[in-house]
């Protein structure tokens, strides 16, 4: 549905069953089963005894299937599915919404690993039946370049403040800058996304994004947000190396940013007069951004990206290449 209003479409659903809520997590991965093998030794001392791990590889190699064999074989008592898919991230997460049977579903990238602890203080939001999905810290190493840092105050100041964890009117991340704190959010980083399962269920990722689907998890969330609500949770962390954006293309990477976001812009808010003229500053913003970075590369790519959005449809999502 578009628009911003929220509380009068709320649904309350029944609370979920505590203590022993069970939980999937799902795991889309494609061709890097030594990152996925640290990833999946976490989530096998982190996951509560009843919890299971879905595997979706993307790789036509199948390369993650002989890893989750080999957890399998260390963690007799924990139930692990590999499934082979086609390749995109939203296929594969929607695979694994598929295949699940928790209560509470997790997404996280084939390149993190948890502190102790996270998948409980995940979960306790879900006591209150208003809360649909629930998300926490996310620790990275962040580069010396300007404005790399996605909890900054600039970035914050940029999208013109506001409350903090909340989707700006044109399509724009409002940073949590004070991490500390718990607080309702209308978006979870694809690192550490967390829902009810009949929500995901009926929500599903958008298929639309192919390949990298950049902006799924934004869409995915904020749609979500769109149910009910979502907590942030601080005590709930996990550890992301960022290997799939530092590895990509930069130019195949900004162009491809540009198409999602306007693709996502449209579909999800108002096209107010005023949201156009923020959604096309903040364009210039991450022009200006890679000019003073000397990233040139990125700087095409986002130019390219703007000559594309300008011909196609409006609901055209566009192609990653």
């Amino acid at each position: 549905m578009r628009g911003r209003r929220r509380h009068a479409w709320v649904h309350v659903i029944p609370p979920l069953s505590f203590p022993g809520v069970r939980i999937s997590l799902i795991i889309a991965t494609k061709g890097r089963p030594a990152v996925l093998a640290a990833a999946l030794e976490s989530s096998a001392r982190a996951l509560p005894p009843d919890g299971e791990v879905i595997v979706v590889d993307g790789d036509p190699e199948r390369s993650a299937e002989p890893v989750v064999a080999e957890l399998r074989s260390r963690y007799p008592d924990l139930t692990a599915l590999y499934i082979s898919s086609e390749s995109g991230a939203s296929l594969q997460r929607n695979m694994g919404i598929d295949a699940a049977g928790g209560e509470v579903l997790v997404f996280i990238d084939d390149d993190c690993t948890f502190e102790p602890g996270v998948f409980e203080a995940l979960i306790a939001p879900y006591r209150d039946p208003t809360v649909v999905g629930a998300t926490g810290r996310i620790e990275e190493s962040h580069s010396d370049r300007l404005g790399t840092n996605p909890h900054s105050r600039l970035r914050w100041l940029l999208v013109g403040g506001g409350r903090q964890g909340q989707m700006s009117s044109f399509g724009f991340r409002r940073p949590i800058v004070d991490l500390e704190r718990a607080r309702d959010v209308e978006y979870m980083p694809g690192t550490l996304m967390s829902a009810r399962r009949e929500v995901a269920a009926e929500v599903r990722f958008d298929e639309q994004l192919t390949n990298y689907s950049l902006g799924e998890d934004d869409d995915f969330s904020y749609r979500v947000s769109r149910r009910g609500r979502i907590r942030y949770e601080p005590s709930a962390v996990v550890h992301h190396r960022r290997l799939g954006s530092r590895q990509m293309d930069r130019r195949k990477l900004d162009r491809l940013r540009v198409i999602n976001l306007t693709y996502l812009f449209r579909k999800n808010f108002p096209q107010t007069l005023r949201a156009r003229a923020g959604f096309a500053a903040m364009l210039v913003i991450l022009c200006v951004h890679r000019v003073l970075n000397r990233e040139w590369s990125g700087l095409y790519g986002l130019l390219e990206g703007i000559r594309h959005v300008r011909r196609s449809g409006p609901w055209h999502p566009g192609s990653p290449a």
